[in-house]
């Protein structure tokens, strides 16, 4: 029942700009939230110094609490690189900001955060100590000191986002400011004709009739929300007396079926409608609360939600470009970790520059036994066509690093660039033999052999893996035999223990 039954959820994301900004601004998108140092194995964390911005150090815990929520959540398709310079890039951004806020001396009052935290206590529904111990777990926060700490540079960086809105010449007219600001709350009875609604709707007549007996009750004085809870179809708020939660007016005409829609703006707080036909079945529909754009309260948080609306635009349209021209043009930012430098000039496509760097991270005992600095190293040298140098990276690997899958892989694509194809074959046998029975590497070194147009190995390769197919299909249809015997035994020893022998009776 997509216009109705998932309003609930949806309407969440309709509260005040406010708490939108928190919600994208928490967590860059917080991922599957943690706490950094929950995760106790100490190969995934980083050990600095990253980079520096405009002579501020970035610190190793900042760096960790990013990398692992990206670890958390990229670490099964991209690699370890990438999302290390994902982190940095996010962290050089945030302490761009942060040192905006500090230059323009923007503040944020107590009063300010203690309302911020009463939204986000409402939008997560949070309603004891326990439900706001657990909000403070995910975050990170530490302690409610700590989560206040984190609402206050939130509510910092959204004021930055509106000055700059003002300072791109960025506009709020009239038409968004109440279409922001327009709200209601409905609720309604459902009596399903539907079997998108319920698994045995009823009849139309049989509906109406039952939505009929259902509209008596109330005009002869019956709870509205105690009428949902026993006769409404729509299990998805019938507990919360027919509830679809408050959204503003404007997401509300558009999300809802059009005749819901016409029936309940008609409506003034506090009355219900007859029985309202839609595809679903029949609605009771009753208005719980209406804001509309107009009186005192309207014209006192118009310039706040001005401002709000302000900052959301300068978020979604301008944000990146400031960020880049900070960068580009005013910022100084120096990338200490010669591996991450290494991959940010490589994505730049500076091969010679990225070579000088990795020579420098093979140096560095974080890396200096780390194979795929080594491969990043042979990469950028084959880019700037120095083959002699890729191929002596090889020569220059820990002898406990030289007989991996990956470095025959590497080796293949310098041979084949350099047209050596005796070098390309021995590099690519050496790699399927490395490859076992591995179908996924073995198909991966079949894509290069065919690559380079080696017919007859390809050949060979995919009679093997073929051959490796069918080993594994009839090891697998063995397994299921057996597995199939096993049940088979086990429902016929629960069906003789099922059997109660009696002795015979003596003649």
């Amino acid at each position: 029942m997509a216009g109705i039954m998932n309003i609930r959820r949806l309407s969440k994301s309709l509260l005040k700009p406010v708490v939108i900004i928190l919600v994208i601004g928490m967590v860059v998108g917080l991922f599957y939230i943690f706490p950094w140092n929950s995760l106790g194995n100490q190969q995934f964390y980083y050990k600095g110094p990253s980079a520096r911005v405009n002579g501020v150090k970035i610190t190793d815990r900042d760096f960790n609490n990013i990398f692992l929520r990206y670890w958390q959540q990229y670490g099964s398709f991209l690699n370890e690189d990438q999302i290390k310079m994902y982190t940095l890039e996010y962290l050089i951004n945030q302490e761009l900001i942060k040192q905006e806020i500090e230059k323009r001396k923007i503040s944020v009052s107590d009063q300010e955060v203690e309302e911020l935290l009463g939204e986000i206590k409402a939008y997560n529904q949070i309603d004891s100590e326990e439900e706001l111990e657990m909000l403070i777990y995910q975050t990170g926060a530490g302690d409610l000191k700590g989560l206040k700490k984190m609402l206050r540079e939130l509510l910092a960086e959204q004021k930055l986002y509106g000055v700059l809105g003002k300072e791109a010449n960025l506009e709020v007219t009239e038409e968004e400011l109440v279409a922001s600001y327009e709200e209601l709350e409905v609720a309604h009875i459902l009596i399903a004709t539907s079997s998108e609604v319920s698994e045995e709707p009823l009849s139309e007549a049989e509906a109406l009739k039952k939505a009929e007996e259902v509209y008596q009750k109330l005009k002869e004085g019956a709870d509205f929300a105690e009428l949902a809870k026993e006769y409404s179809d729509d299990t998805s708020n019938k507990d919360q007396g027919g509830s679809l939660g408050r959204t503003t007016i404007d997401y509300f005409k558009n999300a809802f079926v059009p005749e819901f829609v016409e029936a309940a703006l008609q409506l003034e707080v506090g009355e219900y409608t007859a029985p309202v036909k839609t595809q679903y079945g029949y609605h009771i529909i009753t208005l719980l609360d209406k804001k509309l754009a107009q009186g005192e309260l309207w014209e006192k948080e118009k310039e706040k939600l001005k401002e709000d609306l302000l900052a959301n635009k300068f978020l979604a349209t301008k944000k990146n470009e400031w960020l880049q021209e900070q960068r580009q043009k005013h910022a100084k930012i120096e990338i200490l970790d010669p591996a991450l430098l290494g991959y940010h000039l490589a994505q730049e496509e500076k091969w010679a520059e990225a070579a000088i760097a990795y020579e420098n991270a093979i140096k560095d005992k974080r890396y200096k036994k780390n194979l795929n600095t080594f491969l990043s190293l042979a990469t950028a040298y084959q880019n700037s066509e120095n083959y002699p140098a890729a191929l002596g990276v090889f020569e220059r690997l820990p002898k406990d690093l030289k007989d991996k899958y990956e470095v025959y892989l590497a080796k293949a694509d310098v041979y084949q660039a350099i047209g050596d194809q005796d070098g390309l074959k021995a590099a690519l046998a050496a790699a399927e033999a490395k490859a076992g029975e591995d179908l996924t590497l073995l198909n991966e070194v079949l894509g290069k052999m065919k690559a380079a147009e080696l017919t007859e190995e390809s050949q060979a390769l995919e009679g093997k893996i073929a051959a490796l197919r069918e080993k594994n299909q009839k090891a697998q249809e063995e397994l299921n035999r057996k597995l199939q015997g096993e049940q088979a035994e086990e429902q016929t020893n629960e069906e003789q223990e099922g059997i109660i022998e009696t002795p015979a009776e003596e003649e």
